[in-house]
């Protein structure tokens, strides 16, 4: 898609502040460039080559999980998670009161435990059954300073005897017909999978006394393992995730039966703690050779399909030296460089219904591929020599068709590149569809991590031969002082 017109608007305003340089009130300025060869205004596009690619798993830190198994338009994904509990430091269970002056046994008692699983949304068939089980991880637990990638080998942390089920039964969830309780707050409600555990999982875990800090807890619980074992047609978008003890106690009274009180202890997994979403994909690989054969490119989350652009940075630079001359001579300024994703999208209609993953992404990264990895373990921010962020935008033109597309401002990169005159051949960005999070009372930007739940963005290839991609550049050159 061309917007040579913005180039031509922005080559126009520079002509006429040259020009008006030349006028009376700008008579200083003009005395100051002594020949028409001290400016250089050049714009000029150049070529971009996509290609789709399998990226390997991406390390980093969930703020939320897909649980459960679909088949999909582009294969079948299965999602299963590993977490830690955050440890209560400092708690105790009340085994004694005080009463008339004197201190009393109170016999604290576990009556049950259930775990709690609060979703968004879900996609697949939301009246097809679910089954979800629990173990408790027996073989090591989660480092907090390790980013785990999301192919993780389960067999590390959970050896799955039957010992460590603790689920009392395998919960069959229905996920648009919730039938347990509802979290509420002032303005939204999120629907809960209750799971009751095992009678002997809950008094082991109330005789843990341990809750000094987060190191000592982990060691006396490494955590839970959640998966399904049965439905293969839904896939819940679970938010959050916590677990309660119910416990009760007693005292005697002088002139009554003893008083008992009934209380509950909650658990939670959070940021102060290690979680794992694991996403296994049997058939991606066929997948992937079916999509090659298409004629557009795929971004698909949470598959690790990628888009892969690839620059001539080389010529990029040898093309500039070409139209202004040697870089001893002109300092060069990169005034814009942007590139444009078309996005082949129409929204749905009664007579053409969508699927949900064939929704496109809200928020789009393009990062260099050789950064992408310390890029999201890091947690790193969007700059503009690394990486580019873009929301999904839309035109619209005279015949009210609209369009939708990403654009990322590359100036900041190449002028990078220009300054330290890095030569770097063939460089390569990948496509990322992620989900941001920024500050409640700003625009600031918090964090930027990879798409979690199931999308699908369909883009024009490069080498589209009638829309081909390409950067729009302007760059202009100064003479440099000698």
């Amino acid at each position: 898609m061309k917007r040579n017109s913005i180039i031509n608007i922005l080559l126009l305003i520079i002509v006429v502040a040259l020009v008006s340089c030349q006028g009376e009130t700008m008579n200083a300025g003009a005395s100051a460039l002594e020949n028409e060869d001290q400016i250089r205004v050049k714009a000029d596009t150049f070529s971009v080559i996509s290609a789709l690619e399998k990226s390997s798993a991406i390390s980093f830190s969930p703020d939320s999980f897909l649980l459960g198994e679909c088949d999909t338009h582009y294969g079948t994904i299965k999602a299963d998670l590993l977490t830690q509990m955050v440890c209560p430091v400092g708690f105790e269970y009340p085994d004694s009161i005080t009463v008339a002056g004197r201190k009393v046994a109170t016999n604290p008692t576990v009556d049950s435990m259930y775990l709690y699983l609060y979703y968004e949304n879900w996609y697949g068939d939301g009246m097809a059954p679910l089954g979800i089980t629990v173990h408790e991880m027996d073989r090591a637990t989660l480092d907090y300073d390790t980013r785990y990638p999301n192919d993780t080998c389960l067999s590390t942390f959970c050896s799955l005897d039957d010992t460590t089920r603790i689920a009392e039964q395998m919960r069959i969830v229905y996920a648009q017909q919730p039938t347990d309780s509802i979290y509420m707050s002032d303005d939204y409600y999120m629907p809960c999978v209750r799971v009751k555990l095992s009678d002997a999982f809950a008094k082991r875990f109330f005789a843990i006394k341990d809750f000094s800090s987060q190191e000592a807890f982990n060691q006396l619980f490494k955590g839970l393992y959640i998966s399904t074992s049965f439905g293969g047609s839904t896939v819940l978008y679970v938010k959050e995730i916590s677990m309660a003890v119910f416990y009760h106690f007693s005292y005697p009274r002088a002139e009554s039966a003893d008083s008992v009180v009934n209380d509950l202890k909650m658990f939670y997994v959070n940021s102060e703690v290690r979680q794992i979403n694991r996403y296994i994909y049997p058939d991606r690989d066929a997948v992937l050779e079916e999509l090659n054969q298409s004629d557009m490119d795929y971004v698909i989350s949470p598959a690790n399909i990628y888009t892969r652009l690839s620059v001539d940075v080389d010529s990029v630079f040898n093309r500039i030296t070409q139209q202004l001359g040697d870089s001893d001579d002109y300092r060069v300024y990169m005034n814009r460089a942007n590139l444009t994703v078309d996005v082949l999208y129409e929204e749905s209609s009664s007579e053409r219904p969508r699927d949900q993953w064939d929704l496109p992404a809200a928020q789009m990264l393009l990062i260099r591929e050789d950064k992408m990895d310390r890029f999201f373990t890091k947690n790193e921010l969007p700059s503009d020599t690394v990486a580019v962020l873009s929301s999904l935008s839309t035109n619209v033109d005279s015949l009210s068709n609209v369009s939708y597309y990403y654009s990322f401002d590359l100036s900041g990169l190449f002028t990078h590149l220009l300054r330290t005159q890095q030569q770097q051949g063939q460089l390569h960005f990948m496509l990322v569809p992620v989900s941001v999070q920024t500050a409640s009372s700003s625009s600031t930007i918090l964090s930027v991590r990879p798409l979690q739940t199931i999308s699908a963005t369909h883009i024009r290839s490069a080498e589209d031969t009638d829309y081909p991609m390409d950067i729009e550049m302007l760059y202009s050159g100064f003479n440099n002082p000698r």
